[in-house]
């Protein structure tokens, strides 16, 4: 079972804003998790468990396939898929039967996308860097 993460857990890419709206990722236990912080508001508490609702779960062999697609410059990797609609990214997961919740989608922007593959690229979200 997916464990609950905190706002803490969380770290975005070097290339994000530095104020909020930003693709951020945990990892801890095995699994991976992908929010977006604008979900957050203003005053978040870095120790608020994030709902189910607001969170793409991978597996942390999942999430580091998905990394290995993005660098080989395949731009749609498998588990995270990303499609275009109405001016936003939107982020969901190929793994429904993994997620606490069905259907969550994640919006972003395309600064908020590139810093996000930026991070990638350079190894940010690798599972050492998380403990």
């Amino acid at each position: 079972m997916e464990p609950t993460f905190t706002i803490g857990e969380f770290i975005k890419a070097v290339a994000s804003s530095p104020n909020q709206n930003c693709v951020r990722v945990a990892r801890r236990d095995g699994w991976t998790a992908v929010w977006d912080d604008k979900l957050a508001g203003e005053h978040a508490d870095p120790d608020a468990t994030l709902p189910g609702e607001q969170l793409l779960y991978f597996t942390d062999e999942q999430f580091d396939a998905f990394q290995v697609d993005l660098r080989a410059g395949r731009s749609e990797g498998v588990y995270l898929s990303t499609r275009y609609d109405h001016g936003d990214y939107v982020f969901s997961a190929d793994v429904a039967a993994q997620q606490p919740v069905d259907g969550v989608e994640l919006h972003f922007s395309s600064a908020e996308v590139e810093a996000f593959r930026s991070g990638v690229l350079n190894g940010e979200f690798e599972r050492a860097r998380f403990g």
